[in-house]
C-alpha cells in the first residue's frame, strides 16, 4: 500500500491517515472500491488495468484542472478519471448485456452519491462538491477473449487558498 510512502515526483508522501495530503486519486478509488456495492469485494488497481478478466482500474485523463478562480485564492477544479474494467469477451449477446448492466448500475450509483452528497475525504483544504458522468459505459477495446470497456467521469471540488 502506498500508505507512508514517498511519491516519484514530488518529495511529499502519498498518503498519511489524519493530518496530511490525500492524492485525491487514492481517495476517490478506495470510496468506489468500499462505498459501491457493485464494485464491493473487488480490487480497483490505479493506472494499471490487467490483461486477465475481470480487473479494473481508475485512470487519470488529461483536461484542465482549475474550472474557475475566486478572487479569495480559491478554485473549482476537477479530476477527470475513467473507471475501466477488463472482462471476458464472447460473441453472445449476454455477456455484453452482463457487462452494460453494471455500468449503468454504476453510473445511477454515482448519480445517487451527487443527490445524498455523499464524497470521499480527497484531504484538508479540498470539498468534493459533485461527481458527473461524462461519457456512458462503452467497449474500448477487444480481442478475441478480453475487452476493455470503460465509463468516464469527474470529481468536481472546491480548492482554498493556500
Amino acid at each position: 500500500r502506498p500508505f507512508g510512502r514517498m511519491g516519484p515526483c514530488s518529495g511529499r508522501r502519498y498518503r498519511r491517515r489524519g493530518d496530511v495530503i490525500l492524492m485525491i486519486i487514492d481517495a476517490v478509488k478506495e470510496y468506489i472500491q468500499k462505498e459501491c456495492p457493485y464494485v464491493s469485494g473487488k480490487k480497483i488497481k490505479v493506472n494499471n488495468l490487467g490483461e486477465k478478466p475481470v480487473s479494473m482500474s481508475i485512470e487519470q485523463v488529461p483536461g484542465s484542472p482549475v474550472i474557475k478562480k475566486y478572487v479569495d485564492g480559491g478554485s473549482q477544479r476537477q479530476m477527470i478519471f475513467v473507471l475501466a474494467s477488463r472482462e471476458e469477451y464472447t460473441e453472445t449477446d449476454w455477456k455484453q448485456i452482463e457487462v452494460a448492466q453494471f455500468y449503468e448500475k454504476l453510473q445511477n450509483w454515482f448519480e445517487e452519491q451527487n443527490a445524498k452528497k455523499t464524497f470521499p475525504d480527497i484531504g484538508n483544504g479540498l470539498k468534493p462538491l459533485r461527481f458527473e458522468v461524462s461519457s456512458s459505459a462503452y467497449l474500448m477495446s477487444s480481442d478475441y477473449t478480453t475487452a476493455r470497456y470503460q465509463i468516464q467521469c469527474k470529481l468536481i471540488y472546491y480548492k482554498e487558498r493556500r
